[in-house]
């Protein structure tokens, strides 16, 4: 079940969603880091906004929406453009289409313990939640299964769509 949990840009969504959103302050590098130990700790990992207040809190999102190792492969492969994956209008996410090239030698971060994945696919090994090296697993597993998803993963070049459940939360893929 995936509730509202992704993190498109926010220069990209907040012009789309109907809610008028001014984001005056963005808390990152220094402004959002704390020293433990002689290490550089973020003081908070993600934020949630109450809309009516605009109050902003801090929030964690265990759910990161659906297709996640998917998402996750085209910057595993290269892609480092973010992109904005719900339309507010419609309340649909979409996901591709795209492609992306084979990561050679896929089997032997496979075979690497979890400490190895950590200390060298983590940009701060020291910090990363618990559930890092799983999802690492997760998305190379998924780019050994599907080395070219134009062809294996969006046939037709149809990308996946998903709606929100309005009485679970969770997202269902739809057709469109």
């Amino acid at each position: 079940c995936s509730f509202i949990s992704f993190a498109p840009s926010p220069s990209e969504s907040f012009h789309k969603h109907p809610l008028e959103i001014d984001l005056t302050q963005s808390c990152v590098g220094e402004l959002n880091t704390m020293v433990r130990d002689d290490i550089n700790w973020p003081i908070i990992y993600g934020v949630g906004v109450n809309i009516k207040t605009g109050e902003i809190f801090p929030a964690n999102f265990p759910d990161k929406g659906p297709d996640l190792p998917l998402r996750m492969a085209r910057h595993f492969t290269g892609s480092h453009q973010v992109l904005d994956i719900y339309d507010a209008a419609v309340g649909m996410l979409r996901i591709g289409p795209f492609n992306y090239d084979p990561l050679r030698g896929v089997d032997l971060w496979l075979a690497q313990s979890d400490e190895f994945i950590l200390k060298h696919l983590s940009t701060s090994p020291e910090v990363e939640p618990p559930h890092f090296a799983m999802q690492v697993r997760a998305t190379l597993r998924y780019i050994q299964d599907n080395q070219f998803p134009a062809v294996t993963v969006f046939r037709n070049n149809n990308p996946h769509y998903f709606r929100r459940d309005e009485t679970t939360g969770c997202w269902t893929p739809v057709r469109y």
